[in-house]
């Protein structure tokens, strides 16, 4: 999937993830376009729950849950990367940052355009491995 800038409504990003990642939102996947981490909400929502507490990420008065930023930031954003320190995995890269998206949501019932960040490629599925047939004795059968 190219990161390249894009609009679309919010019914076709939902329509697309849910093609490409199944009904449940929490598998949704996003990729960073600067350090192209990948994380899903199950990433974002494990993160966060372990971060709570006195050092848990707030705004606008109430804790940050992870609807609030799949797809909007990159996960390392709460694994150290905003403290200046090395982060696990991921950067400190915000889709509305100074270079916003690079997909643009157009917001239901109005002309408003969230940055996002692209959907992450497909999860590639692994080959079902073909039955084999049981193993010949040595010897031959019946022996």
């Amino acid at each position: 999937m190219s990161s390249a800038s894009r609009t679309l409504t919010q019914a076709e990003l939902w329509a697309e993830a849910t093609d490409r990642f199944g009904d449940d939102p929490l598998q949704w996947a996003f990729q960073c376009p600067s350090c192209k981490d990948i994380a899903n909400g199950d990433d974002f929502k494990k993160v966060l729950d372990d971060n709570q507490g006195a050092e848990q990420p707030k705004r606008r008065g109430r804790p940050v849950i992870w609807t609030d930023v799949l797809g909007r930031e990159c996960i390392g954003r709460y694994l150290g990367a905003l403290d200046g320190g090395t982060s696990p995995r991921g950067c400190n890269w915000a889709a509305y940052g100074l270079f916003s998206g690079p997909w643009f949501v157009t917001m239901p019932d109005t002309d408003r355009h969230a940055p996002s960040f692209a959907l992450a490629p497909e999860p590639a599925v692994a080959p079902v491995a073909e039955p084999q047939p049981e193993a010949v004795r040595a010897g031959g059968e019946g022996s």
